[in-house]
């Protein structure tokens, strides 16, 4: 018996409050990675209008700032030319991790729903500049 000190009705509350322990956590687990994860291959993918390539190193994007129309469908695809750096826009939700050199690239659809400029800016801190490490979408 493995709870020999709990008789059985206590320890079926216990084993019931486990399961609902775990049952809860999977839910909020998969409530947070399941927005962030890319679709499969071969899933309905919007089809991006253009690619644009953003080049990350020391403390810079390159090129800082986008200009799209309203409604447009860019896919970005983000590399690095030293080491791990982040993207992020805070107002579109995206948060992803740029590999170092040599690691590959993040790719992120972004969609121009609305003008306006969103600013984004490097989210892993990756040297004494980082803080100036920015840029800018303007949609127009």
């Amino acid at each position: 018996m493995p709870y020999p000190y709990i008789c059985e009705r206590h320890r079926f509350r216990f084993v019931h409050g486990l399961l609902v322990q775990t049952f809860v956590a999977a839910v909020i687990v998969l409530a947070v990675l399941l927005p962030v994860v890319p679709p499969a291959a071969g899933a309905d993918a919007e089809e991006p209008d253009r690619v644009i390539r953003i080049v990350a190193e020391r403390f810079s994007f390159v090129p800082s700032q986008i200009k799209l129309k309203q409604g447009e469908v860019v896919e970005l695809r983000i590399r690095s030319l030293d080491t791990n750096h982040g993207f992020r826009i805070r107002e579109a939700g995206v948060n992803v991790v740029v590999p170092k050199r040599g690691g590959g690239e993040a790719r992120i659809l972004f969609r121009a729903q609305r003008k306006g400029r969103f600013p984004f800016e490097c989210s892993k801190a990756c040297g004494a500049g980082h803080t100036i490490m920015r840029g800018s979408i303007v949609v127009r």
